[in-house]
């Protein structure tokens, strides 16, 4: 600290020696007030509320192009994305660092593609049905899928690198991560060496985290399937800055925000003052972060944790403010011209004001009025439970207020995006709500012995003839001096109730539950296919053999048809050129008697294939015969004015569909295959009418003769 202060009174500072910070009677001497002055200055570089809308969970997970972004630091666990600094395509492959912050991280817990978590290899291993290497087995619950697709690939070789999931997986894994940590010095990406000699051994990203993601290109048909938004976004789940910990003496991660603020204001990234704080008082503190705390939906949970980001661009308060902000926290002026640090927990006050030590009352309030004070706080937090986001929690409400007020006040959303859970959240707000609506605050002139109290965030007013009895918060002091030595301090208190400071379990309020994702219905399933041999006339009485594929119209015009063929027994699949809006298609050129699969899918405009229905072993020969006409056409009255159609369908082996018609007009088409029973409700209305059937074969053949007509009355 006396270097920090040497530029106010250097030459206090300029032997080295102890100086007396109080005369023998207790007063603030020169020196005391040097120091007093000195570590004002620096508790107001550290002390600013202003929270600035930068480095949220929200910005910080996607994957930014900027030519030179900000640089970005993290705390605790963080999901992050971060800035692409090299993006080249050759000979169907692409490579992209992704930098994703300033600084070194402890380690990449998870890797995520467009938001999907997603399993990447640590090693190179052979895949050994029901004895997969130890990591992959211990992989959340989520990958119980991947595990199943593993031990289908038994006996095959995957690298270090290479993403398992299914999706990016086509004869071989398409996509491959690799990371580093941002050690100085690091190790460059010799993937990226092999391809462009300009990525020399000296392109390190030295002190920069960042992973490399190179993705291989697939057929079309393929793509979108793999690819459904072009290369994927690549972000990771990160235990990420180290910090000392001054009980033990070793740097390492945690999420402890004691051990972070430390950390941020000694740090040249933050405040560059290693000195700043008093190592016992951050001990003691980073003891109260540790504590366990019950949650009501079971289990427990650290008191004070820390997960955020900011930007090495952002004035270093308000990147203070916003950890202060997460854990209630205040920074005060020690006696030996140190920063204290107090997080929000109740302890009780060791120094006491009693009415001998007041020489004037100069203000006592009722706190602010109706028009400032609030008695429901609404704010925002970083949620780990709901993915890592930024969502709302419960409003923090004082019911006892919202009576005494008469109505619901509400205050400024509080930003709170350092907070990782909503107890948490739910804690500072109380706390905060209390802060920022005290019940009385008082202003006092004091005898110089009350100078103690300007290094306290807590005292206790023992004054029962002035009816101020109570704890109560430190807000201002003003230091007066007559010659030299202290005459009075000045000090507005705000009373504030412990109660504050303790969260039940029922207060911890229900988490924000987020909808189910939207999942896409998908490119449907084709229905109603059918095939048989149908003969081809290319001549008068000259027909050649043929397959005959019909099948339902689409649900949507979008959708365009995908047909394949292969000889049975074998794979080599044939596109069959088919009209965007056909339903039906005869495959010409076929050899007589020999047996074909088919294969018939829907494709989207994008080229996203949907599944596909398979028929196999059709022979394909010359039919020439028209099918047989349905037989025992039936109508009854179905009741409000509907008929009930029914027949039997032509036993043709050709058939494709029965067309119904009344009175001559087609209402109805039905798929049975040859011989089933068909029963059909008309809407007919009421009336007396004709029905007749007909049917159709794979070669858009007519029967040659109708069923029918049947003539039935319908009430």
């Amino acid at each position: 600290m006396p270097q920090a202060l040497a530029f106010v009174l250097p030459g206090i500072f300029a032997t080295g020696g102890t100086v007396a910070l109080f005369s023998a009677a207790g007063t603030l001497t020169l020196a005391g007030i040097a120091v007093n002055i000195g570590g004002a200055l620096l508790l107001s570089q550290l002390a600013a509320p202003s929270i600035p809308a930068a480095a949220t969970p929200d910005n910080v997970q996607t994957n930014s192009k900027t030519t030179a972004g900000a640089r970005i630091r993290h705390y605790g666990l963080v999901k992050v994305g971060g800035n692409v600094v090299f993006h080249r395509a050759k000979d169907g492959f692409s490579y992209r660092v992704v930098v994703h912050g300033h600084g070194e991280l402890s380690r990449i817990v998870r890797y995520f593609l467009n938001n999907e978590s997603v399993a990447v290899a640590e090693e190179d291993f052979t895949v050994v049905e029901n004895d997969l290497p130890e990591w992959l087995t211990n992989l959340p619950d989520k990958f119980s899928r991947l595990l199943d697709f593993m031990n289908e690939r038994n006996g095959e070789n995957f690298s270090a690198g290479d993403v398992l999931d299914d999706q990016y997986n086509l004869k071989r894994p398409r996509v491959r991560v690799f990371s580093r940590l941002g050690l100085v010095p690091e190790t460059h990406y010799a993937q990226i060496s092999e391809v462009w000699s300009g990525w020399t051994p000296e392109h390190r990203l030295d002190g920069l985290a960042s992973s490399l993601i190179i993705c291989e290109s697939v057929s079309p048909e393929h793509y979108r399937d793999m690819y459904p938004k072009n290369e994927p976004e690549l972000a990771v789940l990160a235990e990420t800055t180290k910090c000392l910990d001054p009980r033990t003496g070793v740097t390492e991660f945690t999420e402890n925000m004691a051990l972070a603020i430390r950390d941020y204001v000694a740090s040249p990234d933050g405040f560059n003052r290693p000195n700043a704080f008093d190592s016992q008082d951050i001990a003691y503190q980073a003891d109260i972060c540790d504590r366990d705390v019950a949650l009501a939906a079971g289990g427990t949970e650290k008191l004070y944790r820390i997960s955020g980001s900011y930007l090495l661009n952002e004035k270093p308060q308000s990147v203070l403010g916003r950890m202060l902000q997460a854990c209630a926290g205040r920074i005060r002026l020690k006696p030996s011209g140190k920063v204290g640090l107090k997080v929000g927990a109740w302890a009780d006050p060791e120094f006491t004001l009693t009415y001998g030590d007041i020489l004037e009352v100069q203000e006592v309030n009722s706190g602010p009025d109706l028009l400032d004070r609030y008695n429901e706080l609404p704010a925002r937090f970083n949620s780990h439970d709901l993915g890592h986001i930024e969502v709302d929690a419960e409003p923090w409400q004082d019911a006892a207020r919202v009576a005494e007020d008469g109505e619901v006040l509400t205050g400024p959303d509080k930003s709170l995006l350092m907070c990782p859970s909503h107890r948490q959240a739910r804690q500072v707000m109380k706390i905060h709500l209390e802060r920022d609506n005290p019940k009385q605050e008082v202003t006092l002139l004091c005898k110089p012995k009350a100078l103690p109290a300007i290094y306290e965030d807590t005292i206790a007013l023992n004054v029962p003839q002035l009816a101020l009895v109570g704890n109560y918060e430190v807000a201002r002091h003003a230091l007066s001096f007559e010659k030299g030595l202290l005459k009075a301090v000045g000090l507005t208190l705000r009373q504030v109730d412990s109660a504050a400071f303790t969260l039940a379990l029922g207060e911890q309020g229900s988490v924000q539950q987020l909808p189910e994702p939207d999942t896409p219905a998908g490119v449907p399933l084709p229905q109603n296919v059918t095939a048989a041999a149908a003969g081809i006339q290319t001549a008068t009485n000259t027909f050649v053999a043929g397959i005959a594929v019909g099948w339902q119209a689409p649900p949507s015009d979008a959708l365009s048809p995908l047909l394949k063929v292969t000889k049975t027994g074998e794979g080599n699949w044939q596109d069959v050129s088919v009209g965007t809006d056909a339903t039906s298609i005869t495959i010409p050129g076929l050899i007589d008697g020999q047996g074909y699969n088919l294969s018939l899918a829907f494709v989207t405009p994008g080229g996203v294939v949907g599944d596909a229905v398979t028929i196999t072993s059709v022979v394909a020969a010359a039919v020439t015969d028209p099918p047989a006409a349905p037989t025992n056409l039936a109508v009854s009255d179905a009741g409000g004015s509907t008929a009930l159609v029914e027949m039997t369908a032509s036993t043709s082996n050709s058939l494709w569909k029965t067309e119904i018609y009344r009175d001559a007009v087609l209402v109805g088409v039905d798929y049975a295959g040859p011989g089933s029973e068909i029963a059909f409700v008309d809407n007919s209305g009421a009336g007396t009418f004709d029905w007749t059937a007909r049917s159709v074969n794979v070669s858009n053949i007519n029967s040659t003769s109708d069923a029918g007509p049947v003539e039935a009355t319908i009430a």
